[in-house]
Order: structure tokens, then C-alpha cells, then sequence
């Protein structure tokens, strides 16, 4: 049985993060990343349940994949829950217990926690516990399960016991494209050479470049007018 403040706990966490309605598999830049995308676009129909493990540097899009496969499955009548570990630790490793209930569940940032041997031990547990309950995990790091520090033998070797991708960077024609795409998916229109711009100035990860398209998005709303050049620079103070 769940504890009550476990599930008030969930629910803080739940409301806290909540998932971002662009942060879909439409909304994500495949690039070289086909064939982990396929992987988890299939999970819902797959007949096993499996443990991905993504890897890249910060910025690349590992939390968009975490929140577009928590969407994804939710839509297939599947309960999951997405954790950032930053957020997790502020609670302590019995927030994990019961967890093992839901069909998937994503951590972010699961680096963070390792290194600690209390995290350690309740990661390995749910982790346990979830596989024996039929049911799936995908987590992200920024280095590949082999890199990290991790004190429990065991649990390093659970890490590395799944299907690892390391989430490739977008080439800079692929940056444009999701620059232009996501705008029109947000209902408004970039132009190639704002596009352009905003590229050669903003910060080049993905998580930037989605911050700029959301800023932009609330400014042309609230202010009612059109994404020109111009406008980006007064917007975003450039």
C-alpha cells in the first residue's frame, strides 16, 4: 500500500514539472536520433517492456524525449510520471517507493542522484521492483551509463543493461527547420533569415532555441504583432 505522503509527494512533483504540451515527438528534430525515436515511439505497442537509457550533453533535447514519451504513452491509456531528479531530491529516496505501479516512468537527470548511496539504493530497488512488475523505465544522464560515478556495483550494471543511445546534437540546417517548425506549430510564422538570426545569436541547444520560440510566441500574442526582424531584437534585446 502507498503511503499518504507518498502520494502527496507525487502530487507536488506532478504540478511542480507538469508536462509542456510542445514537447511532442511532432515538435522534436529527428536528426540522427531515428532510431532511438523509433524505439520509443513503438513502446505503447510493444509486447516487452524495456529500459531506455539516453545520454547527451545538456541541451540537447533529453528532457523533450522524456516529456514527449510520457504524453505519448498517456494518450495509449498508460500511467506514467516524469521526475526531474533535481526536483526529486528534494524530498528523499522514499518518494520512489510504489512507483513501481505505474506502466513507465521517466527520471531526468539521473546523474544527480547517483554518487549517493541512499539514492543509489532506491533507484536500484525501484528498479528492481519495476521490472517485476512488467512495467518500463527511461531515464537521461549526461554521459553514458559506463562514465558515471556510481557507488553500487549492481546498479551499474542494471545502467548498462539497457538499450543506451547517446541523443545526437542538430546539424545547423536542422536548427532552421526547428526553428521555422516550431514556430508554425505554435501558430505564428518565422521567416528563414529571422530564423537565421535567432540561431546565430541565441545559445545553440535545442532547450535554448525551444525557450526563444515559446518567448516569442507569448510576445506576439500579448503585443499582437507579426515575427520580424525587428521585433526579435527589441523582444529578446539583442
Amino acid at each position: 500500500m502507498i503511503e499518504q505522503n507518498t502520494q502527496k509527494a507525487w502530487q507536488q512533483l506532478t504540478l511542480s514539472l507538469g508536462l509542456k504540451p510542445k514537447r511532442d515527438f511532432d515538435g522534436f528534430m529527428v536528426g540522427g536520433n531515428s532510431q532511438l525515436v523509433a524505439g520509443l515511439v513503438g513502446l505503447p505497442a510493444a509486447k516487452e517492456r524495456h529500459f531506455y537509457f539516453i545520454w547527451g550533453e545538456q541541451g540537447c533535447g533529453k528532457s523533450h524525449l522524456l516529456q514527449a514519451q510520457c504524453q505519448l504513452v498517456t494518450q495509449a491509456q498508460w500511467q506514467c510520471i516524469y521526475l526531474e531528479a533535481e526536483q526529486l531530491m528534494e524530498f528523499g529516496p522514499e518518494v520512489l517507493d510504489g512507483m513501481e505501479h505505474f506502466d513507465l516512468v521517466c527520471i531526468d537527470d539521473i546523474d544527480q542522484l547517483l554518487g549517493q548511496s541512499n539514492w543509489e539504493e532506491g533507484f536500484f530497488h525501484l528498479y528492481n521492483k519495476l521490472f517485476d512488475a512488467d512495467n518500463s523505465l527511461v531515464v537521461s544522464a549526461r554521459s553514458a551509463p559506463r562514465q558515471l560515478e556510481v557507488k553500487l556495483p549492481d546498479l551499474r550494471s542494471r545502467l548498462c543493461s539497457g538499450e543506451v543511445y547517446q541523443v545526437c546534437g542538430l546539424s545547423d540546417e536542422d536548427k532552421l527547420e526547428l526553428m521555422v517548425s516550431g514556430a508554425h506549430k505554435r501558430g505564428f510564422q518565422l521567416s528563414l533569415d529571422v530564423a537565421r538570426y535567432i540561431v546565430q545569436r541565441s545559445p545553440r541547444d535545442i532547450s535554448s532555441l525551444q525557450a526563444v520560440l515559446d518567448q516569442l510566441d507569448t510576445l506576439s500574442l500579448s503585443e499582437q504583432r507579426l515575427i520580424t526582424l525587428p521585433f526579435v531584437k527589441k523582444a529578446l534585446g539583442w
